[in-house]
């Protein structure tokens, strides 16, 4: 007789096994636990972490609970009160539909569960570990459920060894936090983490001041509302101005009725209707809400719910993209009426570019100012004597030192190497061309510069100029500046403190969820610092920045990115000669610290050949 190689797993290991697809890590068993109190009819909800969710996560709300006998067999794999039969599948309205979450979870830490529905004298409470019960018995407590989840992952060590540090997985749980309470900003959250309150978000009928309570008033100001229908279904919510963008997509959001979701479909969507708007590498905020019927979507794709499958993938591209691409077109405070597009129809005409590169440009043109502008990090022109940037713009430029003859030179990146570059200052200026390019004129061609490649290259050998002299010089604000912290970052920001103040930012904490920064870069100035500090914390990674002197220069690059003189501002006169002159004193001025080339030259003889001469 032939031995059996084929065994069923005993119901424990294949608890534990099944708890993988749906508890990834801690952010995706509070997300879950959190969606149930939704599904329950919760009002307000409460959510204590402790170690990134890892050591503890506890959530409490004032839903509809759940009797003995309930309470029991929620945490048997499959038993669910939101479906019956396979027909239900078809046509899922809560967010939670599958009977694995409370299992899952269970199988993998030790849980304590307390709950009691309105009409019942007193609550039960039930214990488990390892996805045992190991004690039921009755309680008292208001109406609701209250769930402990204490040592995730501590029976199965494989999985608890891929988790990442306790900020990364803090991060992730209040961002998870963070999508919940924008979908249902009816309800009350609270969250804090290692005894401080990180979220505190009172009911509010306005999706726009959910975004205020998470994500602070900078960002919820420049949010624009649109809406638009067609084919059956409703995109609408909030966008960003094409002014302003961002390094990674954290702030791009999408769901689709009312549950959080990743579909490719949706940020390509959202992604192309800002292209040529925003600069290549860079993101818009959105937070897009699509509702259609629960016909057409299939949300039961992956047991974590976050991938869907949709009926008419192609209308909903279209739908979401034209709504945006009119908003984005429509730069107006107030709420646009809303767009009804038909299947298969094309972009509103208005819609199908953005304005003219010149016609942003004209009010700056229009409003030379009488005094030197000073540039800010922002691009925006502010009057000042002297400038920010150290370039002494309006001033007469110095006299150049007299520069050791360069017979070649070698981009950052060691590319290829070239004939030496020439003395900028030496040409004749032509002028500013498509408020990026400055136009130059030499005995045997044409060099046109990209302004924004030479100002970063600039300021990017003067930061490390002196960061290898000891230290980035600070200059003290006249008035102190707070900078409102995303706080699903909180933990990131305040681990990174010594690679910013490193940088030459004078800061400290203020407050669970603020900065106070008091100096910034003298090479940048003062005024514009706030600003260019917000722009490194979102250029952040999830693991923060990383330290060490060669690391640090990396940063540098993107620090002399953020602060240098932007494509589309209106230099003067003066301000080019000098540029030009810096140029010519800093080494590798070829190239922008990010290897792209600072000149591109077109020989006299090219040009007479391509006018047959």
């Amino acid at each position: 007789m032939t031995e059996r190689t084929i065994h069923i797993l005993p119901e424990q290991v294949a608890s534990q096994i099944a708890a993988g697809e749906v508890v990834e890590r801690p952010a995706s068993a509070l997300k879950e636990l959190v969606e149930n109190s939704i599904d329950a009819g919760a009002r307000s909800i409460d959510i204590i972490i402790e170690r990134g969710g890892g050591g503890l996560i506890a959530v409490s709300d004032d839903g509809c609970g759940m009797g003995r006998e309930d309470t029991i067999l929620a945490l048997r794999r499959h038993a669910t009160s939101k479906i019956r039969d396979a027909s239900d599948l078809g046509a899922i309205r809560t967010l939670g539909f599958r009977g694995e979450a409370l299992a899952a979870i269970a199988s993998v830490s030790k849980l304590r569960m307390q709950t009691r529905r309105a009409d019942a004298a007193e609550g039960v409470e039930i214990i488990a570990e390892g996805g045992e019960i190991t004690a039921t018995r009755a309680c008292a407590m208001a109406c609701g459920t209250q769930i402990e989840v204490r040592d995730l992952f501590f029976n199965t060590p494989a999985r608890l060894k891929f988790l990442k540090t306790q900020t990364t997985e803090q991060t992730a749980a209040v961002e998870a936090i963070q999508r919940l309470a924008l979908s249902s900003p009816r309800l009350a959250f609270a969250l804090s983490a290692e005894g401080r309150t990180i979220i505190q978000a009172a009911r509010t009928a306005s999706t726009l001041e959910r975004v205020r309570q998470l994500f602070g008033a900078h960002i919820a100001n420049r949010m624009l509302p649109f809406e638009a229908s067609g084919a059956g279904m409703r995109a609408s919510g909030l966008a960003a101005s094409s002014q302003e963008s961002y390094p990674t997509a954290r702030l791009l959001l999408t769901f689709v009725n009312a549950r959080t979701v990743r579909d490719r479909a949706l940020i390509r969507a959202v992604t192309q209707a800002y292209q040529t708007v925003i600069p290549r590498g860079r993101y818009p905020a959105v937070v897009l809400f699509l509702e259609l019927s629960p016909e057409e979507v299939d949300v039961n794709v992956h047991p974590m719910k976050t991938e869907v499958r949709f009926r008419r993938s192609g209308a909903v591209f279209e739908l979401v993209h034209h709504a945006l691409r009119a908003r984005v077109a429509d730069q107006v405070q107030a709420a646009p009426a809303a767009v009804v597009i038909a299947a298969g129809t094309t972009a509103p005409a208005q819609a199908a570019s953005p304005p003219p590169v010149a016609d942003r440009g004209a009010a700056t043109v229009r409003e030379a100012p009488e005094r030197p502008l000073r540039l800010v990090p922002n691009g925006v022109p502010v009057r000042m004597s002297q400038s920010a940037l150290g370039l002494g713009f309006g001033r007469s430029a110095p006299e150049a030192q007299p520069q050791p003859a360069q017979p070649q030179y070698v981009s950052d990146n060691a590319g290829p190497r070239s004939a030496a570059a020439p003395r900028y200052a030496d040409l004749r200026v032509l002028g500013q061309i498509f408020t990026g390019f400055i136009a130059l004129e030499g005995d045997d061609g044409l060099i046109l510069i990209d302004q924004h490649a030479a100002h970063e290259r600039v300021t990017f050998e003067k930061l490390r100029a002196e960061l290898r002299g000891g230290a980035i010089r600070v200059q003290a604000m006249l008035t102190p500046a707070t900078i409102e912290l995303n706080p699903a970052r909180v933990a990131q920001v305040t681990a990174a403190m010594p690679e910013l103040r490193a940088m030459g930012f004078e800061l400290e904490l203020f407050g669970p969820a603020a900065i106070l920064i008091k100096g910034a870069p003298a090479v940048f100035g003062a005024e514009g610092g706030a600003q260019l500090l917000s722009d490194m914390i979102d250029a952040m990674g999830e693991q923060g920045f990383r330290g060490g002197r060669e690391t640090l220069e990396e940063h540098l690059k993107t620090l002399a990115c953020h602060g240098s003189v932007r494509s589309g501002r209106v230099l003067r006169a003066p301000e080019i000669t000098e540029l030009l002159a810096e140029l010519d004193r800093t080494e590798f001025k070829t190239n922008c610290p990010h290897g792209r080339p600072v000149h591109i030259e077109f020989r006299r003889g090219t040009i007479e050949r391509m006018f047959r001469r």
